[in-house]
């Protein structure tokens, strides 16, 4: 053999080494996105068996806006009858 084809031997190892890591790489990546996909599912089915589960909570009703700002007004004055 020629010194060459140990360069040459030496550079395609590293090549398929390098290209097995990138595939290997992509192999877990896939796994995780199949077990994600699996998770989604399994939650889904969950979700539509209880549907009586609020998915968002409710934006603040009228009462909280009044109760806010009567507190705000309160606040408003006590810091007007303090500092005058």
């Amino acid at each position: 053999m020629y010194r060459d084809d140990d360069v040459a031997g030496a550079a395609r190892a590293n090549a398929l080494i390098d290209e097995i890591a990138g595939l290997e790489r992509e192999q877990v990546a896939a796994t995780e996105r199949a077990r994600r996909l699996e998770a989604a599912r399994q939650e889904l089915a969950e979700v539509r068996a209880n549907p009586a589960a609020p998915a968002e909570p409710h934006a603040p009703g009228l009462l909280t806006h009044v109760v806010v700002l009567a507190a705000s007004g309160v606040a408003a004055f006590l810091a007007y009858s303090l500092f005058t």
